[in-house]
């Protein structure tokens, strides 16, 4: 037998974090694939699987699987990936199942990944002690987690914090094909409000790098900057959080998000929260993913002591 550790997947729309961490949660490796949505879920999966056995295969010493966490955007179920858009397919991924099958290993964990993020801020990060509390990605897409006596609400059906989903106005109750907030404040749709002013492909970090010289991408980011305040404060004001944590890709632009979301907080909320970066900016998802194993590996334990207590006992 090798040394046991887990496997970790951060399943996002424009990339995939994987990882392997021993049993004390220290990273042995990780990598990172790109994805390329128009290929399709199978294709994206199944980079994500090679990677992962490229790591494995590459320690320098022998490794024992023990159990798999998992995250991903939209809502994991047992027969698919309810709300995810991001890669064609990916709604009838059965991801618990095809992960088993892919490394014989019957131990998977699944969560939402800002769900999965916001567990790792609340756990170790910047949400630590902080209840209630508010962990927002900016991301591909857009989601929150909700931090509530010391865990992350679920909801009903697992989709507490999809803000991605909010109506933007009032208008919006009269139509069968709203605008979502999704579309207007996330990775995705700033890259589309760009390409619609310069008529290129561009990635939300390439806007953020070149508003300054180009006065229609400056427009298009202070309306995401905007907008996004204006459903943080109505958020804060009905959750009242004592913090909201800011993690995610488009959090390398800081500098131009922050000052108007701490105004529009500071002047709008009837008691601003503080207003932090996340501690794990750009792979909080990853680091819950590998709590995800972790805690599945320690329950594997424990189910095996009870059983072999139980044969004993027997004998």
């Amino acid at each position: 037998m090798g040394e046991p550790v887990v496997l970790a997947f951060d399943f996002g729309g424009s990339k995939i974090g994987v990882a392997i961490a021993d049993l004390e949660g220290t990273r042995l490796a990780d990598a990172k694939v790109i994805t390329k949505p128009e290929r399709g879920a199978g294709w994206n999966f199944a980079q994500a699987v090679a990677c992962a056995r490229q790591l494995m295969a590459a320690s320098a010493i022998e490794l024992d699987l023990v159990a798999i966490g998992a995250c991903t955007f939209g809502i994991p179920t047992d027969h698919g990936v309810l709300l995810a858009p991001a890669i064609p397919g990916w709604e009838r991924l059965a991801l618990r199942r095809e992960l088993s099958d892919a490394f014989q290993c019957r131990a998977v964990s699944l969560r939402t990944d800002v769900k999965a993020a916001a567990e790792a801020e609340a756990r170790s990060g910047a949400l630590v002690g902080a209840d209630p509390a508010i962990y927002l990605n900016l991301g591909t897409g857009l989601a929150v987690g909700i931090v509530c006596g010391g865990r992350v609400v679920n909801g009903a059906n697992g989709a507490a914090g999809e803000i991605g989903y909010n109506l933007r106005q009032v208008n919006d109750l009269d139509l069968v094909d709203m605008t979502r907030l999704e579309d207007v404040v996330s990775g995705m749709a700033l890259a589309a409000a760009a390409g619609r002013v310069t008529g290129v492909s561009l990635t939300a970090a390439q806007v953020f790098e070149a508003e300054p010289d180009n006065d229609g991408l400056a427009a298009a980011v202070d309306s995401f900057v905007r907008e996004l305040s204006f459903h943080i404060v109505n958020l804060c004001t009905a959750l009242n959080p004592t913090r909201v944590a800011v993690g995610g890709g488009i959090i390398r632009s800081w500098a131009r998000i922050e000052p108007q979301l701490r105004r529009a907080l500071g002047s709008f909320c009837p008691f601003p929260p503080e207003l932090v970066p996340g501690a794990y900016p750009y792979d909080a998802a990853l680091v819950g993913a590998i709590t995800l194993g972790l805690q599945e590996a320690s329950a594997l334990e424990h189910s095996t002591r009870i059983k072999d207590r139980h044969v004993r006992h027997i004998d």
